[in-house]
């Protein structure tokens, strides 16, 4: 029971008084232990513990980290906490009982049948496999074979490993050559250097051995010149597209080497007004020569930039003028406040520009066009054609005024019959509520 006052449980490691408050109960096998929550620490880096970060042995307790640490330093749970190794305190057993005497050929028998019947020994037995970098033993569960061309090679897991990075590989990312085992970067990268697998894996160059000799071919008939172009030619022909793909001279010349660019190399670098034409190697950045394509070229005056060193160079100055190694445009304002007001020597009116036009457009068609026709004989048909615009509107509007007396009357007539109309209706509606009314009388007699 926890009191007020007092308690009686105690903490094992600072021996004083623990409150409910700050307990923490840790049972190791059958025995139960109580802390301060704060003096559950590892005894070796005196980390702060909790129930779910410790480990403990004989007593005494450890984070996982360096649980593992210490069992790893022998191999067992004796040397590597301190104590020694259980092996030397064992005994020498007591002198078997005499058995039945076997002879050696039975035994054979018998030790075959275990062979043939025990699967699992034949794992963690002893294996004539050596590896093929240390030379040591390969149990099968750290053997790894790499089937190189014709060649099997038998390695430990561990020992495959990049001759320059020293990283451990797998099945899935390693690459050999000539025997000598490299990670994919690397061999990439050693390929790139000389674009072939001689010069660039310390070999000699496999086109200047002295080992090469002419083919020899036995004896052809004989083709004139011309006849042979002809063939050319026809095969050229025949296949249009592969030829432009693989011509040997291209007429493109690279913006960057001045060398022929081909199909398959090929980069069009779209400015405002010019397409530039470059290699795909050649596309780089004038400040990191790093290679750039389509989505990180940036271009400014002709000059190729990455995104980065653009950024980087407007950003020195916030303008594309001072940054990009110009004059500021705000420092030819001194003389003249107001630049865009100045006149160009190529400046021309706009009243210039229109009469120059219609200077230029008027052609000779267009004034034979008009000579033909005399200034009288126009305004004379002119007239007469006002005459009888007039006349027909004269009539129209006479042919109003008589019509108008007539629409009069109809409309009168027609208002009438309306008025007639609706009198009979009237009679007839008062018509049928008599004789509503004098059912009604009959029926209330009839009752």
């Amino acid at each position: 029971m926890v009191q007020i006052g007092g308690t009686t449980e105690k903490c094992t490691a600072c021996t004083k008084a623990v409150y409910l408050t700050e307990k923490i109960v840790v049972e190791d096998k059958e025995d139960k232990k109580i802390f301060h929550k704060l003096c559950l620490k590892c005894s070796t880096c005196k980390i702060t513990l909790s129930l779910g970060n410790y480990a403990s042995m004989n007593g005494v307790f450890y984070c996982k980290p360096h649980f593992k640490q210490l069992f790893a330093t022998k191999g067992n749970y004796d040397e590597g906490f301190g104590k020694t190794k259980h092996t030397e305190n064992w005994k020498p057993s007591a002198v078997i009982a005499p058995t039945s005497f076997i002879k050696v050929e039975e035994t054979k028998v018998i030790s075959d049948k275990k062979e043939s019947t025990s699967g699992a020994a034949g794992r963690f037995s002893g294996s004539t496999d050596k590896c093929a970098v240390c030379s040591k033993t390969v149990y099968l569960t750290e053997k790894t074979i790499i089937e190189d061309k014709e060649d099997k090679k038998i390695l430990h897991k561990g020992c495959l490993k990049c001759t320059h990075c020293q990283v451990t590989l797998n099945l899935s990312t390693y690459a050999s050559m000539n025997g000598v085992f490299y990670c994919k970067p690397h061999f990439k990268q050693l390929f790139a250097t000389k674009g072939n697998y001689d010069e660039s894996f310390g070999l000699n160059k496999a086109s200047n051995e002295k080992s090469w000799a002419p083919v020899s071919t036995g004896p052809v008939s004989f083709v004139p010149v011309e006849k042979a172009v002809d063939v050319k030619n026809t095969n050229t022909s025949a296949n249009p597209d592969i030829s432009k793909k693989f011509s040997t001279g291209g007429q493109e010349k690279c913006q960057a080497c001045q060398k022929s660019v081909y199909l398959t190399e090929k980069v069009v670098l779209e400015e405002t007004d010019s397409k530039k034409i470059f290699h795909k190697a050649c596309l780089k950045c004038t400040k990191c020569q790093v290679v750039l394509n389509l989505g990180t070229v940036v271009t400014l005056d002709g000059v190729i930039y990455c995104k980065p060193h653009f950024k980087e160079l407007y950003a020195i100055k916030g303008n594309l003028d001072e940054g990009f190694g110009k004059a500021k445009h705000t420092d030819k304002w001194e003389n003249n406040p107001f630049p865009y007001l100045e006149k160009d020597a190529n400046y021309v009116p706009s009243v210039d520009k229109v009469e120059n036009q219609i200077q230029t457009s008027t052609s000779e068609t267009d004034i034979n066009r008009f000579k033909g026709i005399e200034p009288s004989s126009s305004r004379e048909n002119l007239q007469q054609q006002k005459v009888e615009s007039d006349s027909e509107d004269e009539k129209q509007q006479e042919d109003q005024q008589k019509d108008e007396p007539v629409v009069q009357q109809q409309e009168e007539q027609e208002k009438e019959e309306e008025k007639q109309e609706e009198k009979e209706e009237q009679e007839e509606k008062q018509e049928e509520e008599q004789e509503k009314e004098e059912d009604k009388q009959e029926e209330q007699e009839d009752n």
